[in-house]
């Protein structure tokens, strides 16, 4: 247990809650990965929670595919976060071989009026989304909507712990192609509805971070 000890007259620290993490993922990898949809992949909807039209489970290829491009950054995840949670008392033993098993991954194909309920991820470490595609003219969507207090069509709702006079429990996002966060596996998240006709795309793995 890292046990703070000040050593300054003032300071700022971020004892609690879940770390996160966002990636820009390169045009190269959302292509390959959009173009990877037209393979034969099983639906493993019946297997999930989302009220959407299909999640297909990623094969052994795009498993790999993806593990080599994020790999990186989830190592660099995993030194802040080590870093944060001990007070800059420890770091990451660089000396040591990273690997990730993604124990499952599934494109998420979301359309009109669907939506995923808040939920975990059991069964791993980590979880993740990356955004792949959107609906055509969802910006205007989007417009519309951000002229009411609470802005939410479209957007994925991460939640943790219970709102306070210093404390936000809420964190909401506005998809964006290319984006990547990671996150805890145990951070509660759901996806809310949009109307406008089309296809917002994502993807979602459940992984275990290992250094040996």
């Amino acid at each position: 247990m890292t046990i703070f000890k000040p050593n300054k007259d003032q300071c700022f620290i971020a004892p609690f809650g879940p770390t996160m993490g966002y990636f820009k993922m390169p045009n190269e990898m959302v292509e390959y990965l959009n173009n990877s949809i037209d393979k034969k992949l099983d639906d493993f909807s019946d297997y999930l929670v989302g009220k959407v039209s299909q999640e297909l489970h990623f094969d052994k290829e795009l498993r790999h595919y993806v593990s080599s491009k994020l790999l990186g950054f989830i190592v660099d995840y995993h030194e802040f976060t080590k870093n944060r949670n001990s007070m800059g008392e420890l770091s990451l033993d660089k000396s040591k071989t990273p690997s990730l098993d993604i124990t499952a991954a599934w494109f998420v194909r979301q359309f009109e009026n669907e939506y995923n309920p808040m939920h975990v991820h059991a069964n791993c470490t980590l979880s993740c989304v990356g955004y792949l595609k959107l609906p055509e003219g969802i910006d205007e969507e989007w417009k519309e909507d951000y002229k009411d207090h609470y802005p939410a069509n479209g957007h994925i709702n991460f939640i943790y712990g219970t709102d306070g006079l210093y404390t936000n429990s809420n964190f909401l996002v506005k998809p964006q192609v290319g984006d990547f966060y990671i996150f805890p596996s145990y951070l509660y998240h759901g996806v809310y509805p949009f109307y406008t006709k089309g296809e917002r795309r994502s993807f979602s793995m459940n992984m275990i971070f290992n250094m040996s």
